[in-house]
């Protein structure tokens, strides 16, 4: 337990890898949606009170969310996450359903967040702020992703830990096994 498993660091590379993608793709059609196609929607607030929810926020991040979650879905079953027990169902129809229904709690997670942002500084006032308030959503909502993805869609193989490498003493039956043929 000392050393840190070297298939685990890989595999969380890969999600921050992918996850940058997915993000940069988020939030490409966030501020597209947002400072364009619904510039015209009013930012009076849905719900205003320990966080502040308006349409466009709701909209622009429904917008982003879509485009990056069929992007990261995509790049997950066939780059991130290869030490699969069940790849059959992890990539089937009802796969995808559990990964949107995970990344959709990502997603109201990521709109509370805006909503406290948003009652700190209105977001539509100041770009940078609105940026920041997008990337630490985004930060919270990618450690939720990767530990419900894993846990729940993308279980490791029975023989190897959670980690993803081989318990010790089936390296060394394997070894011995090799050497007998």
């Amino acid at each position: 337990m000392k050393r840190i498993k070297k298939e685990t660091i890989n595999e969380i590379i890969r999600f921050l890898i992918v996850g940058g993608v997915a993000t940069a793709v988020d939030y490409l059609f966030y501020n597209l949606s947002y400072y364009l196609v619904l510039a015209g929607i009013s930012d009076q607030a849905w719900f205003d009170g320990f966080i502040r929810v308006t349409p466009r926020t709701v909209y622009a991040t429904l917008i982003g969310f879509t485009f990056g979650v069929i992007v990261n879905y995509i790049f997950s079953i066939f780059f991130v996450f290869r030490n699969v027990a069940n790849k059959k169902t992890s990539r089937s129809v009802g796969g995808y359903l559990v990964f949107v229904l995970l990344g959709i709690i990502g997603l109201f997670l990521n709109i509370g967040i805006k909503g406290l942002g948003e009652i700190i500084i209105p977001l539509n006032s100041n770009f940078w702020w609105n940026s920041f308030v997008f990337a630490f959503a985004t930060g919270i909502v990618l450690i939720y992703n990767y530990i419900s993805r894993k846990l729940i869609l993308f279980k490791p193989k029975k023989n190897l830990h959670s980690d993803g490498l081989l318990l010790e003493n089936e390296k060394q039956e394997k070894t011995l096994h090799n050497h007998d043929n």
